[in-house]
């Protein structure tokens, strides 16, 4: 049974991320928060709890991330400086092709690594070797939500009809597990690398088996250009048009729409997975988000993967959403601090398909702390800025997940950090050299 107390200097609290705590102090047991207060208050509850004390710390829900490739940290940094498809053509699929399920188990090791270190306590994943994630996920004892890819020359599975078996084959095998952290989903790539014939017969998998479908969607201008000379209309729209959102559909990007596209992003269960750097270094461009929640659409954010962002870190990554969304509206007023560490958080848990009212008691106990030590968190005039404006992922000391501390001290306690290092080092140099790069 896990039993903790913890006292800390400040907590960002509720379901909204609005209520700071001031010397407050969290009580955990099991997978719950039982209380969360001023810590002379909270204290009184102790019954053999393990103390932990964080005098200059912070704690806030943890983050998800909430779209990502996991087994591409190995892929970290090999093209920086190339538009979407030749960098996709030239480099990363051609890298992909030599990654086997070893490989790809490593990766995703290193990847929990990272994730794990920026207080993330799970991550929404499209990606082929769906098992060799499900393992790193449960050694690193993370959440998951593992939707296997489907497209056409998949490393794992050659064709797109292979593929699909397999994949199908997979969902089914998996999809009624009872494990707490891990589930499945289903990933087409997108409409234009996947034939309607098959977005059908994923359709009606998904709805079998009530599981979310995870697909790219407009998140290039040629996407869209493309898509409307050859369907008439958007890939959103498209995606309506043969029925798809009639289920849970989680829509990454989702950069270049309209007001029909939102429209059928709202009017159905639709949720927006930004990726503001990503798309910033791929120079694919700015969604809307602070249209999409304003019309009442959910949105939680992620990285996207290594090879194009290339870190997994989600204190940058939330910065940066909510200034591209004041330089967008030309607006400063157009997304609040408690609102957009809400969609890093709990709106994440949500689109994981986990619910959560953030550090509130009877919670799920998934919380990150940060360290307020360092020159760029003085004066602390405003916690909540400083955790949005000022923190770095590199300021994250601890991390619980569903009520297991498995970051304490920056020391991790699920993983073994050095080994994971140097093998996937030594893929990456094993893969560049076969591809002669």
């Amino acid at each position: 049974m896990n039993e903790y107390y913890l006292e800390l200097k400040y907590i960002i609290a509720g379901p909204n991320c609005n209520k700071l705590i001031r010397n407050g102090a969290i009580l955990i047991e099991n997978s719950e928060i039982i209380a969360v207060g001023k810590s002379a208050e909270v204290k009184s509850l102790i019954s053999g709890h393990d103390k932990i004390e964080r005098n200059n710390h912070i704690a806030i829900p943890s983050f998800i991330n909430a779209h990502t490739h996991l087994p591409e940290t190995l892929l970290r940094g090999i093209c920086d400086n190339e538009k979407l498809l030749t960098w996709l053509n030239d480099y990363i699929w051609p890298f992909e092709m030599r990654i086997s399920s070893e490989d790809a188990y490593y990766g995703a090791l290193l990847g929990c690594l990272e994730l794990i270190e920026s207080g993330i306590s799970g991550f929404i994943d499209q990606y082929f070797y769906a098992e060799s994630i499900e393992k790193a996920a449960k050694e690193a004892n993370i959440r998951a939500l593992l939707c296997p890819s489907i497209f056409d020359n998949t490393p794992e599975s050659g064709s797109l009809e292979n593929t699909w078996k397999h994949v199908s084959n997979l969902v089914r095998r998996k999809a009624s597990g009872k494990h707490q952290l891990v589930k499945y989903g289903i990933g087409p790539h997108a409409p234009y690398t996947v034939p309607e014939e098959y977005l059908l017969k994923i359709a009606d998998l998904a709805s079998e088996h009530n599981i979310p479908i995870h697909i790219h969607l407009n998140e290039t201008k040629k996407e869209v250009e493309d898509a409307k000379n050859q369907f008439q209309m958007s890939p959103i729209q498209y995606m309506q048009s043969i029925g798809l959102t009639d289920l849970k559909i989680l829509g990454a990007h989702c950069v270049h729409t309209d007001e029909q596209d939102m429209s059928i992003m709202k009017e159905n269960d639709f949720t927006v997975l930004h990726n503001p750097q990503s798309n910033l270094k791929m120079s694919a461009g700015i969604a809307p988000i602070y249209k999409y929640l304003d019309l009442g659409i959910d949105v939680a954010i992620g990285t996207d993967g290594n090879a194009s962002n290339n870190d997994l870190g989600m204190l940058e990554e939330i910065s940066t959403a909510a200034m591209l969304q004041k330089y967008l509206a030309n607006d400063p007023k157009v997304i609040k601090n408690s609102q957009i560490l809400t969609v890093g958080t709990i709106q994440g848990m949500k689109a994981l398909g986990e619910p959560s009212s953030g550090i509130s008691k009877g919670s799920i106990a998934d919380i990150t702390l940060l360290s307020f030590e360092r020159s760029h968190s003085w004066p602390q005039n405003n916690p909540l800025s400083n955790v949005i404006y000022s923190s770095l992922s590199s300021d994250v000391t601890d991390l619980f997940v569903n009520g297991n501390l498995i970051y304490e001290n920056r020391k991790h306690k699920t993983l073994d950090k050095n080994k994971i290092i140097e093998k996937c080092s030594k893929i990456s140099e094993r893969i560049l050299t076969e591809m002669k790069k």
